[in-house]
This record gives structure tokens, sequence and C-alpha cells, in this order.
């Protein structure tokens, strides 16, 4: 009879770990990110206030970096209400905590790349004509130098997502014309 009930607690220890490895390992994967893949819709870079950012990039793509689905439909977004530039707004359901999961893609003139108050700032070779990430306001920022009149910038937060950041950005540099 105590052998039989050893076994019983054995069996139910036993179970009860394999189901907390189980229930961990899923968590893990629920916040991983992967590269993104589907290409990017041709972008004229003549007129950056009517790029359509939001149609240009998939969604899919954005959902690979941030490591987590969309919760509402991207939207229009203007960097901070600087004439004349044009991008797009991502928004993740916010964690348990309220930590918020967003990102974005915006073109803006070159002044405003010039322009950006640099903390943090890393120079990256290989992307663009001009690349660094800083950190800015709301998350770690990726702004890339088109040529001499266009450039654009892209932010996930919650965590730095650079090396998500850099392979979106090699798409969009791949269909900006």
């Amino acid at each position: 009879m105590l052998i039989s009930s050893l076994n019983c607690c054995v069996s139910r220890v036993a179970t009860t770990s394999l189901m907390g490895i189980w229930l961990f390992s899923c968590g893990v994967q629920k916040g991983s990110t992967s590269a993104p893949k589907s290409p990017v819709a041709l972008i004229a870079t003549g007129d950056l206030g009517k790029i359509d950012v939001c149609g240009a990039i998939p969604r899919e793509d954005v959902e690979a970096v941030m490591g987590r689905k969309l919760a509402k439909a991207p939207e229009h977004f203007e960097y901070y209400e600087t004439a004349g530039s044009s991008g797009c707004w991502y928004e993740a359901a916010k964690d348990k905590d309220g930590e918020a999961h967003f990102g974005y893609v915006v073109f803006t003139s070159v002044s405003v790349y010039n322009e950006q108050p640099l903390y943090n700032k890393a120079d990256i070779a290989g992307l663009g004509a001009a690349a660094y990430f800083n950190n800015g306001a709301d998350a770690r920022q990726l702004w890339v130098k088109i040529n001499d009149k266009a450039a654009f910038v892209i932010a996930f937060g919650d965590v730095p997502k650079e090396a998500g950041a850099r392979a979106l950005a090699e798409l969009v540099l791949a269909s900006a014309k």
C-alpha cells in the first residue's frame, strides 16, 4: 500500500513538472521574433507625405519582428507632427502588467534624419546611404538615409528589436524608388 501511494505521488509530481515545462516553453515562443520575409510593395519617395506605408509593408512582416499578432489594424502615422512625413503605426496587445508593444515606420525628409537628438547612437554600415540606431523618446529607433532628400525611421517599443528592425529596413530599402 505504501509503495502504491508513493508511485501515485511521484506520478503527480512528474506530470506537474512536465506541464510546467510545456507551459514555460510555450510562453517563451509567444514573445519570440523572427525576420520579416514578405516583400514590401514599391514605395515612391518623390512626395513623402503621400506614401501609403500601411499598404506597402505587409502586416506579417511587422508581426514577425514584434513576435506577436497586432491587436488592431495598422494606422496612418506622421512622425510626431512632422510636416511632410508619412508612416504607419502598429499596435499589439499590452501585457498583463500594462507594458505596451508597438512599432512604426515613417518616411521623412533628410533634415529630420539629421536633426534627431542623439542618445546612445550607433552607426550602421552597409544600410542605405547612411544609418544609425538611436534611443528615441519612445523606443530604440533605426534611422536610414535613402538619399539626399528622403529618410525613414523604424522603431519597436517594449524592448529593442534591432535585428528585426534592420531586416525590415533592408526590405523597405529594396522597394524604395
